[in-house]
């Protein structure tokens, strides 16, 4: 199997397609409980996935200040895409295409 394809396969995986998903419309990095609530899913199942995605080069997080009410203030890790993500799906589209 090609590096593209691996690489895909860790893309397609419903959660993660969906994580991928709300970040690529999302116009700044977002935190994990955002992102959990967005696609309706246990914040614990979000971290693994978006731990995935980071470790493998898709995602990158850092740490800022939780900006709302209840939060009062805690540290949370805010997570955006790389390129690598477009990069990847433009490059199974075009395999894709061909057959």
């Amino acid at each position: 199997m090609s590096d593209v394809l691996k690489e895909g396969v860790i893309l397609l995986h419903p959660i993660r397609y969906k994580i991928v998903d709300v970040l690529k419309r999302a116009d700044k990095p977002m935190y994990i409980d955002e992102i959990a609530t967005k696609i309706e899913e246990d914040r614990r199942l979000v971290s693994f996935h978006l731990t995935t995605l980071e470790d493998r080069g898709f995602a990158t997080s850092e740490f800022g200040i939780v900006k709302k009410p209840s939060s009062m203030g805690k540290a949370g890790r805010f997570f955006k895409l790389t390129p690598k993500v477009d990069s990847v799906l433009e490059e199974l589209t075009k395999i894709l295409d061909k057959i």
